[in-house]
């Protein structure tokens, strides 16, 4: 109980931080209070030091309160750590809604031209916040004129949310009328979002979809153990740091790694370019995949 009321005191701040329009009825639909309890938040958030302003009806938190400048002073970049940032933020995909979020606000509050080689969609942003607060509050939502390439049908989709995929630019949702798990562009929902007030209903059907780290996708994972001699292994991770920290010195020239993917496709094409120093240790599934794979390509080799 004190761990809910602590979670919509967070949620009432965050709203409030926002600049956003937002009245005591609307405060209250999305913290699931009445107005009456909105109004003791309300007023526990001014006990607590925050300057809490109503301009006919309209409340916000004022920057000036101690507890947010205090935060602000943790979080402020200096002038070199904003160039690092501007550097950084330039050489990432400007399609990516969050790096077009994070480049937006970064003007804002700096007031340095993160933006002028990104073109905002003001719906793609509105978009995916609809779906992260969906997400945080376990709602279903209505994915107004969404379109599909496949059928060439423009509708709406009624879902539940439970994952942001891709750098936000795409969500893994549980479908109502088909009953299944799909992977939606937010790019292609041309009419908005709405966050429905119904909370989830098939949680247990909830699927996960997984990319390794060879780029192939599934809702299934795979685990893989490898043997690796040092050259196959410093290749490895050369090329795929992230697998860093799993490799385990056997001894001076031998590593064992053990990891998941989704597909044998990447993984095989990797221990064939190598295997005079690849040994597989575990999976005979892998192991099959990989003596057919390599009699394709020996048939190939000798057409």
């Amino acid at each position: 109980m004190e761990l809910d009321k602590f979670g919509r005191q967070l949620r009432l701040i965050s709203l409030l931080t926002r600049n956003t329009m937002y009245r005591v009825g609307e405060i209250g639909d999305k913290l699931g209070l009445s107005p009456r309890s909105v109004y003791r938040y309300i007023d526990f958030l001014r006990d607590a030091g925050f300057t809490v302003v109503c301009n006919d009806g309209i409340y916000s938190i004022d920057s000036s309160s101690p507890f947010i400048q205090d935060v602000s002073e943790r979080v402020r970049f200096t002038g070199r750590e904003l160039d690092a940032l501007g550097n950084i933020l330039n050489k990432v995909d400007d399609k990516s809604p969050a790096v077009q979020s994070l480049k937006k606000k970064l003007s804002a509050v700096y007031g340095v031209d993160f933006m002028s080689d990104v073109k905002v969609n003001p719906l793609l942003s509105a978009n995916v916040e609809a779906i992260h607060e969906a997400i945080v509050g376990k709602r279903k939502i209505v994915m107004h004129d969404y379109f599909s390439p496949h059928s060439g049908v423009v509708s709406d989709r009624i879902v539940e949310p439970f994952r942001l995929l891709m750098n936000d630019s795409e969500v893994r949702c549980f479908e109502i009328a088909s009953s299944k798990n799909k992977t939606f562009k937010i790019s292609r929902i041309r009419g908005g979002v709405t966050v429905l007030p119904e909370k989830w209903e098939y949680t247990s059907s909830h699927m996960e979809y997984f990319t390794d780290i060879f780029g192939f996708s599934g809702e299934k994972r795979f685990r893989v153990k490898l043997l690796m001699g040092l050259f196959s292994a410093n290749l490895l991770m050369e090329e795929y740091p992230v697998y860093k920290k799993d490799f385990v010195i056997v001894d001076d020239r031998h590593w064992l790694i053990s990891l998941q993917v989704c597909s044998y496709q990447g993984l095989g094409r990797f221990v064939a370019g190598l295997m005079e120093d690849i040994r597989i240790v575990d999976s005979d599934d892998f192991k099959n995949y990989m003596i057919e794979y390599l009699r394709k390509l020996t048939e190939s080799i000798l057409e």
